[in-house]
């Protein structure tokens, strides 16, 4: 039987709804198949896109590539593609990190991250170290055991059953919390609070600590209080446990730097990196390690207790590698920091209206938190769907944007990501700021009509 041409087998994220066709894109811009043109102020799902669309060179280097060699058999042999692009993208890296393992999704590599964290606690004698800690509304992956250690209440409602529930800490959201307090004073809470969630746990059954340096589409960007990731950085050190950063969506110049932790003036001991690494054009993520971690391994000949299929690729390594170099040349990172300052200061301006409470972010991974009142906080009900509203707002308006949900208590409360393409212009920028107002603003006006 031929089946109909007028449903999409496609398993959808919202069944009531016919999705548009994207037939292809180029700079920050997709088009549908009506020719109607929309930034891409998500960059894919999300904050992948970070080159922006349609760059001939890479089709062209994957066509080389897997004419050559597209999978090798790693267990037996390495390429000289790949040789080359570890040791890129090692020099890319803060100093002191020495070892790269590539794999192909985000969740891969933070998975990895944590497995080679317990390796190496193993190896040094630790054996009763096991526990992930982590903090509530974080997102570090999809699978099962990542759900667990991540924040997400709501993606892990479903597989409550399976979970483990490593220990959680709050996050650093200074906006949400209850009391008007210093900065300064804010952050000693939240390191307090990881002291204290390690001593009740038992100091030696902790392996390593993970955050997102900026916290991405869990709660829309926000970013940590001055001195926190240092200071994180000292309780992991006087307690002897590793600290991992998830640069998933903020590596590879997202906020402003190679890897976002740098922003934070802090070295970590394992990155887990992905998403704009590849400027989505492949499927390509990394474990990347220290010295600390590495040259225990390499005392103990112990090999990495992980494979995957597509592990160390040489398709993914070739355009990896031209990322690298794309970034160098034209200075993406003097970009974001350029654009990403004006996109700021042009969201900024909706803190004048009556439902932004927070404009927050760094470089070009931006959000607003939407709120019923502004005074109390009290976020919109949930049957609103507030974020979404205004993001199909802005998508009759051509700029696609990244709604998101739960920044209250996991449920209630909404925000929505900006993270356009790490090319974009200050015209640009103009063009997304204004299309983001002026749905807000129509958004506010029903909002008001409806609670009359």
């Amino acid at each position: 039987m031929i089946k109909s041409l007028i449903h999409s087998m496609v398993v959808c994220p919202n069944w009531d709804e016919t999705f548009s066709k994207i037939t292809h894109g180029k700079g920050v811009y997709v088009y549908d198949e009506t020719g109607k043109e929309y930034i891409d102020a998500s960059a894919g799902s999300a904050a992948v896109s970070n080159l922006g669309h349609g760059i001939e060179q890479i089709a062209e280097i994957l066509y080389e590539q897997t004419k050559k060699a597209a999978v090798l058999p790693t267990h037996a042999f390495s390429s000289e593609i790949v040789e080359t692009y570890f040791n890129k993208l090692i020099d890319f890296c803060p100093p002191g990190f020495e070892r790269a393992w590539t794999v192909t999704s985000g969740t891969e590599a933070v998975e990895n991250s944590v497995k080679i964290a317990l390796q190496y606690q193993q190896l040094i004698g630790q054996n009763n170290r096991y526990k992930i800690i982590s903090r509530w509304f974080s997102y570090h992956g999809n699978s099962i055991f990542m759900l667990d250690v991540g924040g997400m209440k709501y993606r892990r409602q479903a597989y409550s059953q399976w979970l483990h529930n490593f220990p959680h800490i709050s996050p650093a959201y200074q906006y949400r919390h209850p009391e008007v307090i210093s900065e300064e004073e804010f952050c000693q809470l939240k390191i307090n609070e990881l002291i204290n969630c390690i001593e009740a746990n038992g100091p030696d059954t902790i392996a390593a600590f993970i955050a997102e340096p900026v916290v991405g589409a869990a709660l829309g960007a926000v970013p940590p209080p001055k001195g926190y990731f240092q200071k994180i950085r000292e309780v992991c050190d006087a307690y002897g446990i590793l600290f991992i950063v998830d640069e998933i969506m903020t590596g590879f110049g997202r906020i402003g730097s190679n890897f976002g932790i740098e922003k934070f003036n802090t070295i970590p001991d394992i990155i887990a990196a992905g998403k704009g690494m590849s400027g989505g054009y492949y499927p390509l993520s990394a474990v990347l390690v220290n010295q600390k971690v590495a040259g225990v391994l390499e005392a103990n000949k112990s090999l990495f207790r992980a494979g995957h299929t597509y592990s160390c690729n040489p398709a993914g390594a070739a355009v990896g590698n031209f990322v690298i170099d794309f970034m160098a040349e034209n200075n993406i990172i003097g970009n974001v920091n350029r654009t990403g300052k004006l996109l700021k200061q042009k969201l900024n301006h909706l803190l004048d209206t009556d439902i932004i409470g927070d404009v927050r972010g760094e470089g070009l991974q931006l959000g607003i938190e939407i709120v019923q009142n502004k005074i109390t906080k009290t976020p919109f009900p949930t049957d609103m769907r507030a974020s979404e509203r205004i993001f199909r707002k802005a998508l009759q308006k051509g700029v696609i944007l990244y709604p998101g949900k739960g920044s209250v208590d996991g449920q209630a409360g909404d925000h929505i990501l900006i993270c356009p393409p790490l090319t974009i212009s200050e015209m640009e920028v103009e063009q997304l700021a204004e299309a983001v107002y002026e749905s807000v603003m129509e958004f506010c006006q029903e909002s008001i009509i409806e609670n009359v």
